[in-house]
């Protein structure tokens, strides 16, 4: 499509499968733009994925130590970033509402000598990339964190930050009822499909029709999409929490080459995460459990007389490539947004511009183009 889809005088009325991080973030950017949202989910709104993160904003880091092509990645994870300030201050200022929007930076000590060894040659990729990352001695550490145990030396990601992931599923929610548009919990989209008479939905409510249906059900897409589609692999994550007062906790994100600590208000600190590609199973494994919480004290010797208070699961879509997929696929005005793995939270802004530009405007803007899940010559799965 290269010319805007909008041919009616009345709003444009879009269909959103899913409502988690992608989905919402759509539903925020399209209301915005005056289009008429309709949201399905298959649970409460906010919740899944999005509630089981950790509200990670780390493009420095991801794009370091994970991406798999950090060019690609790092595009789109700082494109995002640089949206996140305005973004938080909408939403906090629209619903009266703290998201826990913070910018502190991100670190990650090194304990062993194979850790400075992955630390050096993280530092030299983001160096080649132009991200900002700076060494630390283990003195400055010690100095600047020291709740950590002591490392023998760390990188810091000066940009990265974190975002309540919780109170965020909330605030989106409230945004998209208090814009008009309609909420349906507890009822996944069993289908999508076009005709002559346009786009539809089917729930066991039936089918709906509207103008462009979205789809951002993470993992599990509905029937109807065609299967030269990119499929996403299901990576499931466990995860845990402790009481921790902010006072005792480092103030800055640790991203950890075994395990990640954040405070969260409130004085909640999560730790996480596994990574179990294929698994979408629900629960925790006490074993699994136990490891986690293994690593966290140790990075954090505050947590070793505090119990885990909280545990859980949630899984997050992964491409081939490790990069999302967005845009327009082969059914008629029928749109994807999916393969957020890690990065939900972090690219929710950049999706749901990238979806308004595809559904609204006809074309993905130009920094996503790249990321259509139909690309010429083949796909990005």
């Amino acid at each position: 499509m290269s010319e805007s889809i909008i041919t009616h005088s009345r709003p444009f009325r879009i269909a959103i499968a899913g409502a988690g991080a992608s989905g919402l973030a759509c539903a925020e950017a399209l209301s915005r733009r005056g289009a008429h949202i309709t949201l399905f989910s298959s649970g409460p709104a906010g919740q899944g994925a999005l509630a089981a993160s950790g509200g990670m904003l780390a493009a420095g880091f991801e794009s370091a130590f994970e991406a798999t092509e950090i060019a690609a990645f790092s595009g789109i994870a700082f494109r995002a970033l640089s949206l996140w300030d305005d973004y938080a201050a909408r939403i906090e200022r629209e619903t009266g509402q703290s998201i826990g929007y913070e910018r502190a930076g991100s670190i990650t000590p090194a304990y062993t000598p194979d850790d400075v060894n992955r630390l050096n040659a993280a530092a030299a990729r983001a160096q080649a990339a132009g991200i900002e990352v700076e060494a630390l001695t283990g003195e400055a550490v010690r100095s600047s964190e020291p709740a950590l145990a002591p490392p023998l030396e760390a990188l810091e990601f000066p940009s990265d930050g974190q975002v309540d992931n919780r109170a965020l599923g909330q605030a989106l929610r409230a945004i998209a009822l208090t814009r008009g548009g309609v909420l349906h919990e507890d009822t996944p989209v069993i289908a999508v499909d076009s005709d002559a008479d346009g786009s539809w939905v089917e729930t066991r409510r039936g089918r709906e029709r509207f103008d462009a249906v979205i789809v951002a059900t993470g993992a599990r897409l509905p029937q109807g999409l065609s299967q030269t589609l990119p499929r996403p692999t299901p990576v499931k994550g466990q995860m845990i929490a402790f009481d921790l007062p902010r006072s005792e906790a480092p103030q800055r994100i640790v991203r950890g080459l075994s395990i990640y600590l954040a405070a969260k208000p409130e004085g909640r600190l999560i730790a996480g995460a596994t990574s179990e590609p294929g698994v979408d199973t629900p629960g925790t494994d006490d074993d699994v459990i136990a490891r986690l919480a293994d690593a966290a004290r140790q990075v954090l010797p505050a947590l070793n007389d505090r119990p885990v208070v909280e545990r859980w699961s949630g899984v997050r879509p992964r491409m081939g490539t490790g990069l999302p997929v967005l845009g327009a696929t082969e059914v008629a005005n029928v749109f994807i947004a999916t393969g957020g793995y890690r990065n939900g939270v972090l690219l929710a802004p950049a999706i749901g511009e990238a979806l308004a530009g595809a559904v609204l405007d006809g074309a993905l803007p130009d920094w996503s183009a790249t990321l259509r899940p139909l690309a010429p010559g083949g796909d990005n799965g």
